[in-house]
């Protein structure tokens, strides 16, 4: 089942690529990956990826009265502005961050958000722990994109979750019409300077008018808590959740 290892093309429904993307092009996998799903081609699939540095935006935020002038702004800086079909706040991406998007379908059973956040968060905990790195589901006052669902090492974010939802275009496995795809992300703080992060990400806020809240000291990396770095250490903790993923979503 396992597909397209190490390069940017998803011959199936499992991708892990640890050369870095533009952030449009793992978007595109992870919409792929949910209409394979919803399609019912596949009961379920993955992406492992990185991206280059940029900060993703709902399409809400193209409505902000400062939203031209702010991607400029930050597009000048190094930052372009990619905006998603999804909602939520802003999520910055670069090359130290890792994005896990997974996709499941619920087969007849009424799956809560608890429980669906918890399908990715379970195999999240269990990959960070063989690193020595002890996580729990929390929100933290100050981080980006704050849920209950991030995962927290010491009181601070060190990775975000999100979810969408949409019904599948085939009958059930159960013959009733109500099963759904769920698409789980992650994005998981690896290997990076923090500090120019949010530095960004609250100049963004405020030339869109809106208060700028993220706390920089909120936030820790794997790097931090390891004290690996560098590109091999990237690349085999995305192999190794690779292996995790793999065995995890199996069961589905």
């Amino acid at each position: 089942m396992l597909a397209a290892k190490e390069t940017g093309v998803l011959a199936q429904n499992a991708l892990c690529c640890t050369t870095p993307m533009p952030v449009q092009e793992g978007l595109a996998i992870e919409q792929r990956l949910l209409e394979q799903v919803t399609s019912g081609r596949n009961r379920w699939g993955y992406a492992i990826w990185r991206c280059h540095q940029a900060l993703v935006v709902p399409r809400s935020a193209t409505h902000k009265p400062g939203f031209e002038l702010a991607s400029r702004y930050c597009e000048s800086q190094g930052w372009p502005v990619v905006v998603r079909s999804t909602g939520g706040e802003m999520t910055p991406q670069t090359h130290g961050f890792i994005n896990l998007s997974m996709v499941v379908r619920s087969n007849g059973v009424k799956t809560g958000i608890r429980d669906s956040y918890l399908l990715i968060c379970q195999p999240l905990i269990q990959w960070l722990e063989a690193m020595g790195i002890h996580a729990y589901c929390s929100h933290v006052d100050g981080a980006f994109c704050d849920g209950d669902f991030n995962l927290v090492v010491n009181g601070k974010k060190i990775a975000g979750t999100a979810q969408r939802r949409k019904r599948l275009k085939v009958p059930s496995s159960t013959g009733q019409d109500e099963d759904t795809a769920i698409l789980l992300h992650a994005v998981i703080l690896c290997d990076e300077g923090l500090e120019r992060i949010w530095k960004i990400s609250n100049e963004f806020y405020k030339a869109c008018q809106l208060p700028p809240f993220i706390i920089g000291d909120r936030h820790i990396c794997m790097s931090e808590v390891t004290q690996q770095h560098g590109e091999s250490f990237i690349s085999g903790a995305m192999r190794d959740l690779d292996k995790v993923i793999k065995q995890h979503i199996s069961l589905f």
